[in-house]
């Protein structure tokens, strides 16, 4: 098989890594909001990590690339351990989810919260879009996306601290709500992380610095 072709199929693998992930972190959500009681499988995310990093060291050892290919593989080794993260945080919020079970009930504040998470999930999308599409320009989007949700994070923190008439049942909401909402913000970063690799993998820049 020729190398391009063996970059395509990995490609290919990163975007249905990407497909089980997206699918998690709406299943977690929907569970968070208590639309569901679905449970979520990471372990198909962490296999899929696995046998891309296998693929991505088989070629580095068999063919030795170079240049645009050297990028492509070290690129894909590195934005898909931001997209296993992610599968995780789709995991810790199923788990503060359960512990809300019966107690969820403040309207606002969930409305707020679907609202990120919907945001959030876009960000994953673009990101991941902009590698299979080879788009900095869509990348670059992403990472300025960052800057709304750690301004939308950091509200509805303070909206959580200041409950607008006391509950037997705020605190724990509270708590647990914050959270999801910090596995939210992180999602963000890995989505922002990928979309920094993209960037390298196109040009040879991370983060402003020429690697390669």
């Amino acid at each position: 098989m020729k190398l391009v072709d063996e970059i395509e199929n990995l490609k290919q693998m990163v975007l249905k890594m990407s497909d089980v992930v997206v699918d998690n972190i709406n299943l977690s959500i929907n569970n968070y909001l208590g639309k569901n009681e679905d449970i979520v499988n990471d372990d198909i995310v962490d296999k899929f990590e696995r046998l891309i990093e296998e693929m991505c060291l088989t070629i580095l050892l068999r063919e030795r690339p170079y240049a645009s290919d050297l990028k492509q593989v070290t690129g894909i080794l590195k934005l898909v351990t931001d997209l296993e993260r992610i599968g995780d945080h789709a995991e810790d919020i199923i788990t503060f989810s359960n512990k809300l079970k019966g107690v969820q009930g403040i309207t606002k504040h969930l409305e707020s919260i679907d609202k990120l998470a919907q945001y959030v999930i876009d960000m994953l999308k673009k990101s991941v879009s902009s590698y299979i599409n080879s788009d900095v320009k869509l990348a670059q989007e992403v990472i300025d996306a960052d800057d709304y949700v750690d301004k939308t994070y950091e509200s509805i923190v303070e909206e959580l601290a200041h409950p607008d008439k006391e509950d037997e049942f705020y605190l724990p909401f509270a708590i647990y709500s914050t959270l999801v909402v910090k596995y939210l913000e992180r999602i963000a970063d890995h989505s922002v992380n990928i979309g920094e690799w993209v960037i390298y993998i196109e040009s040879g820049f991370y983060k402003d610095k020429k690697i390669y």
